[in-house]
Parts: C-alpha cells; sequence; structure tokens
C-alpha cells in the first residue's frame, strides 16, 4: 500500500512538472489576433509584361485607397493587394474573377467568405484624368464598406 501511493506521489509530481514546463513553454494563452470577418479587399491585378498605363492604375488605385481609406485600412475593414496574376500560384484568380487584361477588383468579404466582387472597368478609361480616376475608385470603395 506504501508502495502504490509513492508512486500514485510520483506520478502526481510529474505530472504537475510536465504542466509547469509547457505552461512556460507555451507562454499565455492569448486569444487569436482580431481578423476582420467583414471587409473589402482591392486587388490590383497585373501581368509580367507592364505597360506605363498599366503602372499608372496601379499607382492611382493606391493612392486612392490610401489617402481616401486610412482608418479602414489600419483597422482591417479594408485590404489593397497587388497581385501578379501569371504567377502559377495566382492563375486561378483569371477564372475567379474573369480576368482579360490588369484590372481592379473589390471583393465584399462576410463572415470571412466572399460574397459578392466587381471589376472597375472605368480605370482605363480615367487614367489621364487622375481626379475623376481617384474618385470613381473612392466612391466604389465607399459603396462596398457601407455594405458590410
Amino acid at each position: 500500500m506504501k508502495r502504490n501511493l509513492k508512486l500514485t506521489l510520483l506520478l502526481l509530481l510529474l505530472e504537475c512538472a510536465a504542466f509547469s514546463v509547457l505552461t512556460v513553454f507555451a507562454g499565455p494563452q492569448t486569444a487569436a489576433p482580431n481578423t476582420a470577418q467583414h471587409k473589402v479587399i482591392a486587388y490590383y491585378f497585373h501581368t509580367n509584361t507592364r505597360c506605363s498605363t498599366c503602372m499608372k492604375i496601379e499607382q492611382y488605385s493606391q493612392e486612392a485607397i490610401k489617402q481616401g481609406f486610412p482608418e479602414e485600412l489600419k483597422n482591417g475593414t479594408l485590404e489593397m493587394r497587388i497581385v501578379n496574376y501569371e504567377k502559377p500560384e495566382n492563375r486561378h484568380f483569371m477564372h475567379e474573377y474573369k480576368l482579360v487584361s490588369k484590372s481592379l477588383i473589390l471583393v465584399k468579404v462576410v463572415n470571412g467568405k466572399q460574397a459578392k466582387w466587381t471589376n472597375l472597368k472605368m480605370v482605363w478609361q480615367l487614367t489621364k484624368k487622375k481626379d475623376a480616376f481617384l474618385n470613381y475608385v473612392r466612391k466604389e470603395v465607399r459603396g462596398y464598406l457601407s455594405s458590410i
């Protein structure tokens, strides 16, 4: 009986030691970082070949979004992503968004899933009218943000 008691105490001691070691190495348990379940993603899709107009669309798109929505970018309700859709890992975007050329696509994400998307086709016509371009992109982004 004494032997069983010693064995039980030894096992209990080892269990406590193992728990202590795991707690120290695992660190404090914290919640996962808060990622926006409702957000808008602005994708600028390009290819390996990039003309001056394509570069301008990318530049103006970034300017419209970064200067127009700094708080939304900071809190994660808006993201801007630049993606080369000719890379093998990104080719699925060609089919997903029916890409035929460089494009600015807005995607609404609700509960972590894509709810809708739109191609901002007017960016091509507005490259020579910077203010109109910026206003167009901001208006479209604002519309998407207001619906999340």
